[in-house]
């Protein structure tokens, strides 16, 4: 597989230069007659993979072929066989519940669900005793795919086709089973009792796409609404009562505050039957890297009975399922939970949910949250590279080191913009003054940790004691709400650097970026509970957060001020 889409990425440009079109070049692969020479050379790399390996090579290979544009605009990074797999093993109560239920993937893309949920319908009307041709015909009867890209729809037909034809020995028409349309905007005239798929995860700005949210209710979140989340209110608008609906969606959804409105407007359509975390965020998907989950589904219909509590998983790399107890989604938008590690391990192990149990926050270990207030290209006039009278220091993300220490001016390309000058310095809210815990607010996949802090040296705080000082935007600074906190600045910046509460954070966090919302409800041991400072801090942790196993996210309580983000 490797070695294939590195002649892909080699050869793009002559590929493009013999082919009229990325689909000419997939389907010359798969037809085991077509005798050009880079077809050839592109199907022996496939050589011992299993079928649907092959077919996700291929289609891989047709994302890799449009270009990055046209694949970030598509989304177009699909779903491995693996996860695949399991996503089919978790939903098997839908699809043995009747003889002969309907199902859609409404984000067709490659075809990573649509053909092995043909076999698996194909070997079952087999098992129930349809000759081979009666079952084939069944089986895409049974299925319809939605796809926008035309070159993906007719792509994914014919590896249904093709597969049908390989493994059954029937020719079997599929050209009509993917239709070539824009999901959000399609009407149909009838329900599905499942629905399956991976849906685009970007974002969709508000500017001339009004008709695509007035359906969402309070998953529309304006201009951050992300595609995703109108999908699976279209999905569970086309299920029918009692059906069932399997999703692989980022994380962010469970818990972040921005998704609450989808929580709800789920809650209303649906209850929770299966979360499962998967194992992977980086080599999950090709050249993406991101947290994702498997969300399974029941419309509310008769007999559908909601007790609001769901079944917690995890899914590996080899795509094996492990049950991990039961959690609850409550309906009114507060958040859901997935497992993390356990305090002071490796991710290998993962523990149960149990109890909700009450968790501090930052709030009561004493401190704010403020998001930089200085934006660089709205504020240039205002930044300086010298001080002088009346200009603070402006603390940027790169001073907050790697090892978990704070160095002011620690970033080579932030030398011009080191000192601000506020307007109303004496009035200014965001001016900070004494010991602050600095957070990025942005990390990148090369980074070990999600979250990244450090303390304001007490140097730094005592030497701009009187005029204070300023973050950049993508800083997140937490402010003591008094000059004696229960936890210490330097407790604090441990805390958030250790591995449990990194793989906490990132467990209901789907983004690189560092949500202060989030953080401002990211559930803490009781600071009473917490160790010293020392070489086992971080070991210490376990006992610390016992006593909120599996909880992530406190209850919404009112308090201080935070910022929007």
């Amino acid at each position: 597989m490797l070695k294939f889409l590195s002649m892909l990425r080699r050869d793009r440009a002559p590929i493009l230069s013999a082919y009229a079109t990325p689909l000419d070049f997939c389907l010359a692969v798969i037809d085991p007659d077509h005798a050009e020479a880079k077809a050839v050379a592109a199907r022996a790399q496939l050589d011992g993979l299993d079928a649907d390996m092959r077919d996700y090579a291929v289609s891989s290979a047709y994302a890799l072929l449009i270009g990055d544009d046209r694949r970030k605009a598509l989304s177009a990074y699909f779903t491995p066989p693996v996860l695949a797999t399991a996503t089919l093993d978790a939903i098997r109560p839908f699809l043995e519940a009747g003889r002969a239920p309907t199902i859609l993937d409404p984000a067709c893309g490659g075809g990573s669900f649509l053909v092995p949920t043909a076999r698996r319908l194909i070997d079952a009307h087999v098992a129930a005793g349809l000759d081979i041709t009666q079952a084939c015909a069944q089986a895409t009867g049974q299925l319809q795919g939605i796809e926008v890209d035309p070159g993906l729809a007719a792509l994914s037909g014919n590896l249904l086709g093709r597969m049908i034809r390989r493994e059954y020995g029937i020719q079997q028409d599929t050209s009509g089973i993917v239709r070539c349309a824009n999901t959000l905007a399609t009407s149909l005239d009838h329900g599905f009792d499942l629905i399956i798929g991976n849906p685009p995860y970007s974002k969709l700005f508000r500017s001339g796409l009004d008709q695509l949210t007035e359906a969402a209710g309070r998953a529309d979140l304006g201009g951050h609404t992300n595609l995703y989340a109108l999908f699976v209110i279209k999905a569970l608008d086309w299920l029918k009562p009692g059906g069932g609906l399997a999703f692989v969606l980022p994380t962010s959804f469970v818990a972040g505050p921005y998704f609450a409105g989808l929580r709800h407007e789920i809650r209303k359509r649906a209850r929770v039957v299966e979360l499962a975390m998967h194992q992977q965020r980086e080599d999950l998907f090709i050249d993406a890297t991101q947290d994702v989950c498997l969300l399974v589904l029941q419309r509310h219909g008769p007999g559908v009975a909601d007790d609001y509590h769901y079944r917690l998983g995890w899914i590996d790399a080899a795509g094996q399922r492990t049950a991990l107890g039961t959690a609850s989604a409550p309906a009114d938008g507060e958040p859901w939970h997935l497992p993390v590690a356990l305090a002071g391990t490796a991710t290998a192990h993962h523990h149960q949910l149990i109890a909700v149990n009450a968790a501090s926050t930052l709030e009561t270990y004493g401190y704010r949250i403020r998001v930089g207030k200085v934006v660089p290209t709205r504020e240039r006039a205002l930044l300086h590279a010298e001080h002088a009278e009346g200009r603070v220091p402006v603390l940027w993300a790169s001073d907050i080191r790697v090892n978990g220490s704070f160095r002011f001016q620690s970033g080579t390309r932030t030398g011009k913009f080191a000192w601000y000058a506020p307007i109303n310095p004496e009035s200014a809210a965001y001016v900070c003054r004494g010991r602050a815990v600095l957070v990025q607010r942005t990390s990148n996949r090369d980074q070990r940790r999600r979250l990244n802090a450090a303390p304001v040296t007490k140097s730094f705080a005592t030497q701009h004691k009187r005029d204070g000082y300023v973050a950049e935007n993508h800083v997140i600074v937490l402010e003591p709400l008094s000059t004696t906190p229960m936890v210490s600045q330097e407790v604090l910046a441990r805390l958030l650097n250790s591995e449990v509460v990194n793989a906490r954070f990132s467990a209901v966090s789907g983004s690189f970026s560092v949500s202060a919302r989030l953080l401002a409800r990211l559930a803490l041991p009781d600071p009473s509970t917490l160790p010293e400072l020392g070489d086992q801090f971080d070991a210490a942790l376990a006992t610390a957060f016992a006593p909120i196993d599996g909880v992530l996210v406190a209850s919404e309580t009112k308090g201080p001020s935070k910022d929007k983000a």
